[in-house]
């Protein structure tokens, strides 16, 4: 209810119907001057069509001040006018309040502001001068941290830091280098020829990779410290990639397929074809798809239509589209030493087509059709490969046979253990 003054009659309403309509004629007494002057600001400042939105937010405003005691405590003179005033005065700078309690009624009002032309254009200047200085920021540490002029003196001179050995012993076993390398340790190009025939007959009289795998790090490291970079460096990464994959050792292996790939792109001569291939197929037996896609995204039409390269694309294509029977064709016509990279990843994929055939087949399949359809060369390699998954082959009438509802489950439980491979191929 309304307040009673000290004689007994009642305060005036601001909203009584004498102020009803805000007319800046009909002010209530108990307004101060400067509450009378911000509503005779606000309607000059007030365009005719948005006279009664400025009415209602007066009416907010004031009811506000007025229920929180407020009335009589807010610097009107210096208040924001409310939203609905469209009409700018020109050359007339907008004054703020200097500090405002988030407590305080005026609170309430000031966001209703918040969207005028005015703060608008305050704030784009600030943010214009906000971008101008932390771009002047920006240029003068560009210029500490960058001098004009390098220090030569940081320069690594590599034509006079490259040595060249003079060691005359055929073999040496690889030591990693843990201090500049000295040159009566190293073999010059001469003996790194003749060491590589060495190594040729070695591999084909012992087949002893250990020695040889030895033996091919340390002339390769021979080679990188005197900075050897041609036709036989190229010959010396392929003969020891193609070792690598005959003895399945995929984390060799892939050390030197990653320098083919950079010694290839420098036009050095050797078989960038055949290892492009690989790479596929390694990719594959790693599930990078990224890197395939990079592959495929970089290769000329020269490239996809070599045929060693269409194979390995082929395999590819028959992985993805879940064409088993034409994957285990392709498995079967490998070009060079393909067949060793497929055979890393040959029973994954035996373990997927046999899903498909227990899904697509039922009640049961013949020993001799599943052995011929996942490629093996006997039944009896075919029923250790099942037994390997927990199947085992029943005895029918005529011939053995699997019960593919029953051998699902096993075939989909192994497909666990190939969930994982690390960046040198190895599951785990």
């Amino acid at each position: 209810p309304p307040k009673k003054k000290k004689n007994g009659t009642k305060a005036a309403d601001p909203w009584s119907e004498e102020s009803k309509g805000l007319d800046p004629s009909a002010f209530s007494p108990e307004w101060p001057d400067s509450l009378k002057r911000f509503v005779e600001r606000s309607f000059s400042a007030c365009s005719v069509r948005a006279r009664d939105k400025l009415e209602i937010q007066l009416k907010q405003i004031i009811s506000s001040a007025s229920n929180n005691k407020k009335i009589n405590i807010i610097d009107w003179d210096n208040r924001p006018l409310p939203k609905a005033c469209d009409i700018i005065p020109k050359g007339k700078p907008v004054t703020l309040p200097a500090k405002r309690s988030s407590g305080s009624a005026e609170l309430s009002g000031s966001f209703e502001d918040f969207d005028s032309e005015e703060r608008k254009e305050r704030r784009l200047r600030r943010f214009q001068q906000e971008a101008e200085a932390a771009k002047k920021a920006a240029s003068e540490n560009a210029l500490t941290l960058l001098p004009a002029v390098p220090n030569k003196k940081d320069v690594v001179n590599w034509d006079a830091d490259t040595i060249v050995g003079t060691c005359t012993r055929l073999e040496k076993s690889y030591l990693r280098l843990t201090s500049a390398p000295d040159p009566s340790l190293v073999r010059p190009l001469p003996i790194l020829h003749k060491t590589l025939d060495l190594l040729k007959k070695r591999w084909v009289e012992e087949s002893n990779y250990t020695y040889i795998c030895n033996q091919f790090k340390s002339l390769r490291q021979d080679l990188t410290v005197q900075r050897i970079t041609n036709d036989f460096t190229v010959e010396v990464y392929e003969l020891h990639a193609r070792i690598a994959l005959e003895t399945n050792d995929l984390g060799e292996y892939n050390q030197c397929q990653t320098q083919l790939k950079q010694l290839y792109s420098m036009g050095l001569s050797g078989h960038p074809m055949e290892f492009l291939a690989y790479r596929i197929l390694y990719f594959l037996y790693t599930q990078n798809k990224a890197d395939i896609n990079t592959t495929l995204a970089t290769m000329s039409t020269d490239e996809k239509h070599d045929s060693v390269v269409k194979h390995a694309l082929d395999v590819r294509s028959a992985m993805a589209t879940g064409n088993y029977h034409a994957f285990f064709n392709l498995y079967a016509s490998a070009p060079n030493m393909g067949g060793y990279l497929i055979d890393n990843f040959i029973d994954r994929e035996r373990c997927i087509a046999l899903q498909k055939l227990c899904k697509a087949f039922r009640p049961r399949l013949s020993m001799a059709f599943i052995t011929k359809e996942l490629a093996f060369d006997t039944i009896e390699a075919c029923a250790e490969f099942l037994a390997s998954l927990a199947i085992s082959p029943s005895d029918g009438e005529q011939a053995q046979y699997i019960d593919m509802k029953l051998a699902y489950p096993y075939a989909a439980a192994a497909m666990k253990k190939y969930e994982k491979v690390d960046i040198k191929g190895q599951i785990y």
